[in-house]
């Protein structure tokens, strides 16, 4: 499942979307898991768009980030203070 990357036109346009969103994601103490995975992989199921929340300190939060994005094969379209935004197509069923 490669998804092709987003030009930078697509996400300038996706990162102006995002800016109305509200989290609804949030990783705790405890880092990125399977669990927190698992609630991602969830929301991306009502949209394309998801926001998290970090808990960490932003070098922590980028590689929590990352990390987060491999597991649910999603791509980081951008990040503003401890709340990252993570695009997936959704699976259209």
């Amino acid at each position: 499942s490669d998804q092709p990357s987003l030009t930078s036109a697509e996400r300038s346009k996706l990162r102006g979307m995002a800016q109305t969103l509200d989290p609804k994601v949030f990783v705790g103490k405890l880092g990125v898991n399977e669990g927190i995975a698992k609630l991602l992989e969830d929301a991306f199921k009502n949209a394309d768009l998801v926001k998290v929340r970090f808990n960490a300190e932003r070098e922590i939060m980028e590689q929590q980030a990352q990390s987060l994005a491999r597991l649910t094969q999603s791509e980081i379209i951008g990040s503003v203070g401890r709340t990252a935004t993570f695009f997936k197509l959704g699976k259209s069923e």
